[in-house]
């Protein structure tokens, strides 16, 4: 009954912590998304890539 009750929650919270992330990036300010960025490893480049950005914008979001 137990492993039901988790089995159950797991696969309702699942999928409402996929929409929490998906919302939180879509609003997140574009300094917030190139600090994600560059936390995961992208070079100043490949974000300025990624996102449609200057490397200057990406360099002036990382300075503050």
């Amino acid at each position: 009954m137990l492993t039901a009750t988790l089995l159950v929650i797991w696969k309702l919270i699942l999928p409402l912590l996929f929409v929490v992330a998906v919302i939180d990036w879509l609003t997140a300010s574009e300094s917030r998304r190139v600090r994600v960025l560059r936390r995961t490893g992208l070079s100043q480049r490949q974000i300025a890539t990624r996102l449609n950005l200057t490397r200057y914008r990406v360099r002036q979001a990382l300075a503050s």
